[in-house]
């Protein structure tokens, strides 16, 4: 795991997102150990967030379904948060659903950042 090409994962999301963005915390699954996070970033929600995708991923075995890609909660208010499980990791991402398009962060941000967090666990 390269901690620096993390880092760098986290710039290019700022940047992609914009003012939109609010946080972001990379943990890993096994422990809920953080390995980069923003400065707004909640590290309980983070630790929290990692025990929902084991209970959903644990539910969804009743059904011929799995846990895709990606799960997105849409907040009360205006936030939302996008999960990203990386199977021993998570990413999760917190932005103002009112100044982010979610086809924006869906189709154009999702996938280069999932690049990047990829180069970044090879390396």
């Amino acid at each position: 795991m390269n901690i620096q090409k993390l880092n760098v994962c986290m710039d290019i999301l700022k940047k992609d997102l914009g003012e939109g963005f609010v946080a972001s915390c990379i943990i890993t699954t096994e422990d809920g150990q953080v390995l980069v996070a923003t400065d707004q970033a909640n590290i309980a929600e983070a630790t929290l967030l990692n025990d929902a995708t084991a209970f959903i991923r644990n539910a969804l075995k009743t059904y011929p379904a799995e846990l895709g890609q990606y799960y997105y909660i849409d907040v009360a208010g205006n936030m939302a948060v996008l999960v990203i499980p990386f199977g021993d990791y998570q990413w999760t991402i917190t932005v103002n659903k009112k100044l982010v398009k979610l086809g924006l962060l869906l189709n154009v941000v999702l996938p280069a950042i999932i690049n990047a967090f990829e180069d970044a666990v090879v390396s």
